[in-house]
């Protein structure tokens, strides 16, 4: 079995088997798509279905895998011509994506950190966890979490400080002793802070690295006046990371954040593997 994570940026696929009490990735797969570019009162652009297919096509041909479980997230979730799409998905690739509530989302995700967590023995009590995606941001602390309608592509292409403030209001609430960080943009940060970049990319050198406030503004002005920003975050991804470490910057202030790579994808396997969430 495999498990895809069709986010509203990158497209994300894993196999996973069980080590003890946890499960670890035996296959990685991603691309970014950018399937919240272009989104309108129309649904998803043409262009970022092509992209989302070609990225899909490239899966198949890289690994086999008998069965499946796929979820696509907020930009699917806002799309007039989501259904349609993914009956085309299922016709031409028998892959079945069902759109998932940010609520889940949120459920997922923390599930495959906390995997991860165990993994490197941290002590992920009392934590924040914030997943900044494409056009959505999960906020989670132990059961209580929230799905937040901006994102690094919606908050380029309008104007979302309003959405921005109420998580911020929403993190306020709660006492956490550490945040952790999953999605493109900490690991980015990350890998940048280790001296990695988007060719040599290593999820295992970037898994409970510490970043801070400063991190975030050292890589967004470093994108800002550097000329191979292609080069160091991958090609047309730097005004996006730029904007996320903005974001970022404003949710976590001065504290400290732990970066983990692992999320939706694993979160998703994991869940169907022990039955733990009901996922057609």
């Amino acid at each position: 079995m495999i498990s895809i994570d069709l986010g509203s940026n990158t497209i994300r696929a894993c196999k996973m088997q069980k080590i003890g009490n946890n499960f670890e990735p035996i296959y990685s797969f991603e691309r970014i798509v950018g399937s919240a570019r272009g989104l309108s009162l129309k649904g998803l652009a043409d262009d970022a279905m092509d992209r989302i297919k070609q990225a899909i096509c490239e899966l198949r041909a890289e690994v086999e895998f008998d069965s499946s479980i796929a979820v696509a997230t907020e930009a699917f979730r806002q799309a007039a011509n989501s259904a349609e799409f993914f009956r085309q998905i299922r016709a031409e690739f028998g892959i079945e994506f069902n759109i998932i509530s940010g609520e889940v989302e949120a459920y997922l995700t923390r599930l495959g950190v906390e995997n991860r967590a165990k993994i490197l023995n941290l002590n992920l009590k009392d934590s924040l966890l914030i997943d900044l995606g494409g056009a959505s941001t999960e906020i989670s602390f132990g059961e209580v979490s929230r799905s937040f309608s901006f994102g690094i592509i919606t908050a380029l292409q309008s104007d979302k400080r309003a959405e921005i403030s109420m998580a911020m209001e929403f993190i306020k609430q709660f006492k956490f002793n550490n945040i952790i960080l999953t999605s493109g943009v900490p690991t980015t940060v990350a890998a940048l802070k280790q001296g990695l970049n988007y060719a040599n990319y290593r999820a295992d050198l970037i898994n409970g690295v510490q970043i801070k406030n400063t991190d975030l503004n050292w890589v967004a002005n470093l994108l800002k006046t550097t000329p191979n920003k292609d080069e160091l975050v991958g090609k047309n991804r730097a005004d996006l990371i730029v904007k996320g470490c903005e974001i970022l910057s404003n949710l976590v202030g001065f504290s400290p954040c732990i970066v983990i790579d692992d999320g939706l994808r694993e979160g998703l396997f994991i869940a169907k593997k022990l039955n733990l969430k009901e996922i057609k």
